[in-house]
């Protein structure tokens, strides 16, 4: 087996499928891991802003979605010669990866979620338009102080985050930090503003039926039976429910029943 030839069986491993293969769990495992240290430390920067300011507004987002891609390719190039005894080869890699955020956009769970912090905090606000009444009611039977412990993080300023801090967060010059004691209530704490998150605002509705009477022509509708699921207090108008919140309330809309003479 000559020089060229082992070249290119060399190469052509280099550039088989398994390397991409390789490549590419190695990648969805870091990504992956960074997807908990990204929530993390979004939740702590939201700490450290209500503890600059607990009158401030959190700005919770999501990650939705994700992508991880790897791509390899290669080519050869030029003429076999005595300068270039092997001709010229060429070859890259390329790795995508991102993160998909979704951002909180109801009123009614951003006032849930102040209220958390604002009861984490201790903050006086927390007593202010029935705060801890209305986030009993959001999650149930649960005790206020096994959903919000108290106790498991630090403040203070950059210089003062230890080197054995699990996670950290910062607004400005105000950083908090979680170190393994903490974990625990961290977690607790984290697992209740998702819960606040993706909970379903519950709104009171009725399903309404409204008659129309049709025309004398023969063979035409004659009446129009409609019914629709609507927001309490009721109006005039036929009016379908909205979500209450960013996911979508099926089995709503206009249902027509007609009556033929």
């Amino acid at each position: 087996m000559n020089r060229t030839t082992v070249l290119i069986t060399c190469l052509a491993a280099l550039a088989a499928p398994g390397c991409t293969h390789l490549q590419l769990k190695r990648s969805t495992a870091l990504t992956q891991r960074s997807m908990s240290d990204l929530r993390f430390k979004h939740m702590l920067d939201n700490l450290a802003m209500m503890v600059r300011n607990p009158a401030g507004v959190p700005n919770p987002v999501v990650i939705s979605g994700g992508v991880v891609q790897v791509s390899d390719n290669g080519g050869g190039t030029g003429n076999i010669t005595d300068l270039f005894p092997f001709g010229l080869f060429t070859a890259g890699r390329t790795v995508s990866e991102q993160w998909s955020l979704s951002p909180l956009q109801n009123s009614e769970k951003l006032a849930l979620m102040r209220c958390a912090f604002q009861v984490l905090l201790n903050s006086n606000l927390q007593d202010e338009d029935s705060c801890q009444q209305r986030l009993r009611e959001a999650l149930g039977e649960e005790d206020l102080c096994v959903a919000i412990p108290r106790g498991w993080f630090h403040v203070g300023c950059k210089r003062d985050v230890p080197r054995d801090a699990r996670y950290s967060g910062n607004y400005d010059d105000t950083y908090v930090w979680v170190t393994d004691d903490g974990l625990d209530g961290f977690a607790h704490f984290y697992m209740t503003m998702m819960r606040l998150y993706q909970l379903e605002l519950e709104k009171k509705t009725a399903t309404v039926t409204r008659t129309y009477e049709g025309g004398p022509e023969e063979g035409a509708l004659s009446q129009t039976v409609v019914q629709t699921v609507e927001e309490l207090p009721l109006s005039n108008e036929p009016t379908p429910s909205k979500a209450a919140g960013e996911f979508p309330v099926t089995g709503q809309g206009l249902q027509f029943i007609p009556t033929v003479r």
